[in-house]
């Protein structure tokens, strides 16, 4: 938000200087409307930060910061798009996700929060029915007979392959539908 004053002195310098006043549509300008030029607002900035005591820093450098802080008090990657004016959100994904450590941890927190830790519902079966090998502590152990059930076991399958108009050409793969065998779709 600017000042009311800063626009009002603009409002007055434009009256002043009349058709020398440069319309650029600018909000910051030099007294006569036209551009700052970018060094002149670098050492503006490094002037003011010398007599403020802080260390050395870009004015670039500030962008960069108020993204990041904007992330980490959780503000949404589109919102940063937009405060930084980037063309695309790939563009502040790819500057911004790997800034701050703790805005992928505080991401993974929260979603761990919404995983359930406690089963909506008993596993196994109802109370007084016989257990299965499933419900039983051995049930990692077994394995079932047959590991592959897609593929049939029958040694005379001949070598001439499928009939024609079935989906796979592959006399070892067999179709469980009775409606199948014989070729038809």
């Amino acid at each position: 938000m600017v000042p009311r004053v800063h626009l009002a002195g603009q409002d007055e310098a434009r009256a002043r200087l009349g058709s020398a006043w440069v319309e650029t549509g600018l909000l910051f300008t030099e007294p006569d409307g036209s551009p700052l030029h970018p060094a002149d607002v670098t050492a503006r900035f490094q002037e003011l930060t010398r007599r403020a005591g802080l260390p050395p820093i870009r004015l670039h450098d500030l962008r960069h910061a108020a993204a990041s802080l904007a992330l980490a008090a959780g503000a949404d990657m589109k919102v940063v798009q937009n405060m930084l004016r980037h063309s695309s959100i790939a563009v502040t994904m790819d500057t911004y996700t790997t800034v701050l450590p703790e805005v992928a941890l505080a991401a993974a927190e929260a979603t761990a929060k919404i995983i359930p830790r406690t089963a909506t519902r008993q596993l196994g079966h109802d109370s007084g029915t016989a257990p299965t090998t499933v419900d039983g502590e051995q049930a990692e152990q077994s394995l079932p007979h047959n590991t592959n059930p897609q593929v049939g076991s029958d040694p005379n399958l001949g070598s001439e392959g499928a009939p024609s108009g079935t989906r796979t050409p592959n006399p070892l793969v067999k179709s469980s539908r009775p409606d199948l065998s014989d070729g038809a779709e």
